[in-house]
């Protein structure tokens, strides 16, 4: 569909929502006529948003809508009741919302506080929310039972200095959180730990045979230097080098720098340019992946990682800009 072609199909959506009866007992009829519209538009994901006003018999509606190259176009119809927008609005269903994900609401208080213990370099704030979504909704059917959740709260408040109970107490009214609140957020936050457990455990095996030369051991040394430094001088003292940081590992070759990542045991890449400056090193010893307990984790890791970045790819997304 070419955006020109829009243009009908907006003024027929106005007007179907023109036509819905604005009554609580008439909501399963008005998505019936909506969902019949939505098959006669295919192209356009139509989605009728039912929003009951709080103490009253009237329900507004909005109609959302795919546009053809990306995002969601919101179509609402404002009853001339003499009610302001801004008041009319505060009740609105996505008043309170920063975004829906595959169905499941975040809430600007939610928000906060995922992004708060989520952040991290590299990834903006609305990759962040979406991810942390798609593993909500993941994680939901997980069981978990009142030792998890302590569990989950006790290592919250160690990694916040949170132990005492004023501590506590404040940090959640700085925070605007009840405690039924905490409780609810750390039965999630088990439920994530598990879930991120048993999927790491599933994944990690195939990953591990997808990737065996990402997981060979390997011993090496590296320097980062503003001046270029031979490989040789990596085997002396380096004497009278100031500008420059010298890594010794034990590490999986995936994690070494990207110029050391291939080479062989007894071989040395650089000096080449790298980050900025220039990188020199060497591959001690390198030996073959095995899948014992500590690559194993290191795999479910990364294989984790791999999943939530393509289900969160795959992820409906609406964001709720106020």
């Amino acid at each position: 569909m070419t955006q020109l072609s829009l243009g009908p199909a907006l003024e027929s959506g106005v007007n179907l929502l023109h036509g819905l009866t604005r009554r609580r007992s008439a909501v399963e009829e008005a998505r019936r006529t909506a969902a019949a519209w939505a098959q006669a538009h295919p192209r356009l994901g139509a989605q009728l948003v039912t929003s009951p006003r709080p103490g009253s018999p009237v329900v507004d509606y909005d109609l959302l809508l795919d546009h053809p190259s990306g995002g969601t176009i919101m179509l609402g119809v404002q009853a001339e009741d003499g009610t302001s927008w801004l008041v009319d609005h505060s009740t609105h269903w996505a008043a309170g919302y920063v975004l829906t994900v595959d169905g499941t609401h975040v809430s600007v208080s939610e928000a906060m506080l995922m992004l708060r213990s989520l952040a991290r370099p590299g990834m903006s704030p609305q990759e962040e929310l979406v991810r942390f979504c798609v593993l909500r909704n993941a994680a939901e059917q997980e069981e978990v039972g009142l030792a998890d959740v302590q569990a989950a709260a006790d290592g919250f408040r160690r990694r916040r200095g949170l132990l005492g109970h004023d501590t506590m107490a404040e940090w959640l009214d700085r925070m605007g959180m009840s405690a039924e609140a905490f409780h609810d957020h750390m039965t999630m936050t088990a439920k994530d730990q598990r879930f991120r457990a048993r999927k790491r455990a599933e994944l990690a095996p195939a990953y591990l045979d997808r990737h065996r030369d990402r997981f060979a051991q390997v011993r090496a040394a590296w320097v980062l230097s503003d001046d270029p430094v031979e490989a040789a001088e990596l085997d002396g003292p380096l004497a009278g080098r100031w500008d420059l940081r010298l890594t010794r590992a034990r590490t999986w070759a995936g994690e070494l720098p990207v110029p050391l990542r291939e080479v062989p045991a007894g071989g040395a890449a650089g000096p080449v340019p790298y980050e900025g400056g220039f990188l020199t090193g060497q591959v001690v010893e390198r030996q073959e992946a095995v899948a014992d307990a500590a690559t194993l984790k290191a795999a479910g890791a990364a294989a984790f990682e791999e999943w939530l970045t393509g289900a969160a790819q795959e992820a409906g997304v609406t964001w709720h800009w106020l």
